[in-house]
């Protein structure tokens, strides 16, 4: 375990315990990661950390985030063409997209039969090697290990990072080199588990989104901007996205935890309506489950 002694975003030392963290995947272990919070940003990060090693049995080979395909890719690529945007980034045909974090290469396999010139960063050593089979440019490492490594002379128009940046122990650092690899007007497109959502603050470690300890930090839309800011970006765009079966699983938690009904029953009085209004009445006050956040340079 390694020990902050600052906010990993503010760098304040104003830092306070608050709980006992469980892992959300098996929620009837006993709690095991502390969790703290920084009083002068918000940031609730754990502390102290485990290091890679020490998170080597969480992350096995086959873990479904090192798939190589996305389930029904033809579907996903004919939609993604129609709609001209994949996972909501605009296709960017003939530019160079960088995938931060990348796992199998699933989301890259997409992009680069929509025309897009694609390469990743995966830390995990058989992912990145399950990716390359399948024709894909990986780094195996870090996004500081790659600079550290290739310098910054290449540049990416688009630089993606999904759920991962929530698993990085200095996020500050690992934005800035995202920057010094964005071509001059490119853009960073982050996604990250809204810890300040609806849900989130009903079901506090409980809710499936903050997931510890796959997220070391788990962030709002306050606290994801200042990363940005201290990485010397700025940002473009900021809203949250909440996907209809992950707010049914919030629904579920919740209920089952606060009255103890059977996620069966929740379920059997959800229906689509009900479901499409809410995700819009939580996304209209930013609220929602997903922080969907883009970051450029500073205008010059």
């Amino acid at each position: 375990m390694q020990e902050y002694t600052n906010c990993p975003v503010c760098s304040s030392k104003n830092i306070s315990f608050q709980y006992m963290a469980g892992t959300a995947r098996k929620p009837k272990a006993p709690p095991k990661w502390p969790v703290n919070r920084c009083e002068d940003c918000s940031l609730v990060f754990v502390n102290p950390r485990p290091t890679w090693d020490e998170l080597n049995d969480y992350y096995p080979s086959g873990w479904q985030c090192y798939n190589t395909y996305v389930s029904d890719e033809e579907d996903v690529v004919k939609e993604a063409k129609q709609l001209n945007e994949y996972r909501h980034i605009p296709i960017p045909v003939g530019k160079r997209l960088l995938d931060v974090g990348c796992g199998g290469g699933s989301f890259l396999q997409v992009f680069k039969k929509l025309g897009v010139e694609v390469a990743g960063i995966e830390p995990s050593a058989s992912a990145a090697a399950a990716a390359r089979e399948c024709g894909i440019d990986v780094f195996t490492g870090t996004v500081e290990e790659y600079i550290a490594k290739n310098g910054t002379g290449e540049k990416f128009d688009v630089i993606l990072c999904s759920h991962t940046l929530g698993a990085t122990p200095f996020p500050v650092e690992t934005l800035d080199c995202m920057r010094q690899l964005l071509a001059p007007n490119g853009y960073i497109w982050i996604a990250v588990p809204n810890s300040d959502s609806e849900y989130a603050r009903k079901l506090g470690w409980r809710w499936h989104s903050t997931d510890y300890p796959y997220n070391l930090i788990n962030y709002t839309p306050k606290t994801l901007g200042l990363a940005g800011e201290k990485a010397g970006l700025v940002v473009q765009r900021n809203y949250t996205y909440s996907l209809p079966g992950s707010l049914i699983y919030s629904i579920c938690l919740w209920r089952r935890y606060r009255w103890f009904i059977p996620h069966k029953v929740t379920t059997s009085l959800l229906n689509d309506e009900l479901i499409e209004r809410k995700t819009k009445e939580m996304d209209s006050r930013n609220e929602g489950e997903a922080i969907l956040m883009e970051f450029c340079h500073p205008p010059s």
